[in-house]
C-alpha cells in the first residue's frame, strides 16, 4: 500500500452544488490522497447524478490509494442540499444499493464548513458560494441552520444573490426605473451582450440560470471596488441580509456573552477579498464577541472530523497545504 502503515483507510467527501471534493486518509487523519469531481446535489442533478458523482470520487481516492472500496472502514458524506429526513432517506437508499450504508455517516456541508473550519467547539459558518447558509453549534451540543434553501427561496448574501440583483438594477435603469451606472456595462461586457434587452432572452436561454448567474458576482464585486454607487448598495444589502441569518443564529445559540469562531467559507468570500473584509466588517459590529475568519481548513476535512470525531486542530501538514484560504476549483465562486 505505498509503504503506509496500515491504519485503516476513510474516505470524507463534500459533495457541494458546484464541484465535490474527497479525500482518504488513516484513523489519525492523516490524509493521503485527494480528487475532486462535479455536482452532488441531488436537488440539481437527479440521484443518479449525485451516485456518478460520488461513486466517481469513491475510485479516484480508491485507485490513488492502491485499495478497494471493501477495505474502506468509513465514509464521511457531507452533502449540499441534504439537511432533512427525507433527504437523508433518499442518500442512506443510494448508498445501500452498493452496500455503503452500514458504515457511512450523512452531514451537510454546512455542518462539514464548520468542523472544517474551526477547532473550537462552538461557533458559526457563514457560507457563500453559489447559494448560501450559515450553520452553528454551541458548547451544549445544540446546532442550528438558516437559510440554504435554494435560490427559488433564498440564498441571501451568495453569489447567486448578488448577481440576480445586479441583472434587476440593470434592468430597472434601462426602464428608467434606476440609475444607470458603469456597473451595467461591466456586466454586459462580462456576459458579450451588446444592451440590456438582450438581458431576457439570454437569461431564459440558460440551461443552468443558477450557476451562470452566480458567476456574476466578481464583476460586481470589482465595480463595487471602482466605487460603483449601485454595486456597493447590491453588496452591502446582500451581506446584511447573509449576516441577519447569522445574528439570528448566534442569538438562538445563545452566543452572545463570550468570544466565538465566524467561520466565513465559500468561494464569494474566499475568492473575492474584498467581499470577505465587508462581511467581516458588518459582523464584528453587530456582534462584537464574533471573531469572523477565514477557515483553518476545508469542509472534506471537516467531513473527516465529523468521522473519525477528531477535534480540527489535530492538522497534518496535508491540512495546512490544503487549508481553505480559497476555492481550489478555481472558481470566482
Amino acid at each position: 500500500m505505498h509503504g503506509e502503515e496500515m491504519s485503516g483507510y476513510y474516505i470524507a467527501i463534500d459533495g457541494g452544488s458546484t464541484r465535490s471534493k474527497g479525500l482518504i486518509a488513516h484513523e489519525d487523519l492523516r490524509v493521503l490522497h485527494r480528487a475532486s469531481a462535479g455536482c452532488a446535489n441531488y436537488h440539481l442533478v437527479g440521484l443518479e447524478g449525485a451516485e456518478k458523482t460520488l461513486l466517481t470520487l469513491i475510485e479516484s481516492l480508491c485507485s490513488a490509494a492502491g485499495v478497494s472500496s471493501k477495505e474502506i472502514e468509513g465514509f464521511c458524506f457531507a452533502l449540499s442540499g441534504v439537511s432533512r429526513p427525507r433527504d437523508i432517506r433518499n442518500i442512506e437508499e443510494m448508498l445501500r444499493r452498493h452496500l455503503l450504508h452500514r458504515k457511512s455517516t450523512i452531514i451537510s456541508d454546512a455542518e462539514a464548513a464548520f468542523l472544517g473550519g474551526t477547532s473550537k467547539e462552538a461557533g458559526l459558518a457563514v457560507i457563500s458560494g453559489t447559494g448560501s447558509v450559515v450553520f452553528g453549534k454551541n458548547k451544549a451540543g445544540k446546532t442550528k441552520k438558516v437559510s440554504g434553501h435554494g435560490h427559488l427561496i433564498e440564498d441571501p448574501g451568495s453569489g447567486y444573490d448578488i448577481g440576480i440583483r445586479a441583472l434587476r438594477a440593470m434592468i430597472a435603469a434601462s426602464e428608467g426605473r434606476g440609475e444607470r451606472t458603469r456597473l451595467s456595462k461591466r456586466v454586459l461586457d462580462a456576459l458579450s451582450l451588446k444592451e440590456e434587452d438582450d438581458i431576457v432572452p439570454w437569461l431564459y436561454s440558460l440551461d443552468d440560470p443558477k450557476v451562470t448567474i452566480a458567476r456574476l458576482a466578481p464583476t460586481v464585486i470589482a465595480a463595487s471596488e471602482e466605487r460603483d454607487r449601485i454595486a456597493e448598495e447590491i453588496l452591502r444589502s446582500a451581506s446584511e441580509e447573509l449576516a441577519d441569518s447569522a445574528v439570528f443564529t448566534a442569538t438562538y445559540l445563545g452566543l452572545t456573552d463570550e468570544s466565538f469562531d465566524v467561520v466565513l467559507t465559500g468561494g464569494v468570500f474566499l475568492n473575492n477579498p474584498a467581499y470577505f473584509h465587508l462581511m467581516q466588517s458588518i459582523l464584528s459590529e453587530r456582534m462584537p464577541y464574533a471573531n469572523p475568519m477565514r477557515p483553518e481548513n476545508d469542509p472534506a476535512y471537516g467531513a473527516l472530523v465529523a468521522l473519525l470525531g477528531r477535534p480540527a486542530s489535530s492538522r497534518t501538514d496535508d491540512a495546512e497545504d490544503h487549508s481553505a484560504t480559497r476555492d481550489n476549483s478555481g472558481s470566482a465562486l
